[in-house]
C-alpha cells in the first residue's frame, strides 16, 4: 500500500513540474511566434512597398517564399484569394487567422490585433497599406519587448509553482 502512494506522490509531483515547465517554454514559443510574425510582416511590407506590388500578390509571393508556422496560414489566404469568390480581404484573412493560427503560441490578444490588421490592408491604398503594416509592426515589437523583459521571472515562477504546486497536493493527499 505505502509502495502505491509514493508512486502516486511521484506521479503527482512530476505532472505538475511537467505543467509549469510546459507553460514556461509557451512563453517563450509565444516570444518566438511574434518574432516570426514581425519578420512576415516586414516582408510584406517591403513587397508593397519597394516592388510595388498589390496585397492580393504581395500575400501570395510571400507564401511561397516564407518557410514557418505562418505558411500554411498564407497559403490559405493566396488560395481564397484566388478563387475570385466576392469575398473581401478583411473576411479572408479573418477566417485564416481564427482557423490557421490555432497551434500558435499567440495569444487571443495577439489574433485580435492580427485580425483587426486585416480589416485594415484591405481596401487602403498603397501609402495607408504601408503605414498600417508600420503600425502593427510597431505594436508588435513593444509586445516583444515586454514580454522579453518578464520573461525570465515568469519563467521561474512557473516552473516554481510547479513545483510546489506538486508538493502541495501530495502533502493534502497523504
Amino acid at each position: 500500500m505505502i509502495y502505491i502512494k509514493i508512486i502516486g506522490c511521484i506521479l503527482i509531483v512530476s505532472s505538475c513540474i511537467g505543467m509549469g515547465l510546459y507553460f514556461s517554454g509557451e512563453l517563450k514559443t509565444r516570444i518566438s511566434d511574434l518574432k516570426e510574425l514581425r519578420k512576415l510582416i516586414f516582408l510584406l511590407r517591403g513587397d508593397i512597398r519597394y516592388a510595388n506590388t498589390p496585397l492580393p500578390e504581395a500575400v501570395q509571393a510571400l507564401s511561397i517564399r516564407h518557410e514557418g508556422k505562418y505558411k500554411r496560414f498564407l497559403m490559405k489566404i493566396a488560395e481564397r484569394l484566388n478563387e475570385l469568390g466576392g469575398v473581401s480581404f478583411c473576411t479572408i484573412w479573418k477566417e485564416a487567422v481564427n482557423k490557421d493560427l490555432g497551434n500558435t503560441s499567440l495569444s487571443k490578444k495577439d489574433l485580435i490585433n492580427l485580425g483587426q490588421l486585416g480589416e485594415n490592408l484591405g481596401y487602403l491604398d498603397k501609402d495607408m497599406q504601408i503605414n498600417t503594416l508600420d503600425l502593427f509592426i510597431s505594436q508588435l515589437e513593444e509586445e516583444i519587448k515586454e514580454i522579453s523583459k518578464n520573461v525570465k521571472e515568469k519563467s521561474y515562477l512557473y516552473n516554481t509553482l510547479g513545483v510546489m504546486g506538486g508538493l502541495f497536493i501530495t502533502i493534502i493527499m497523504l
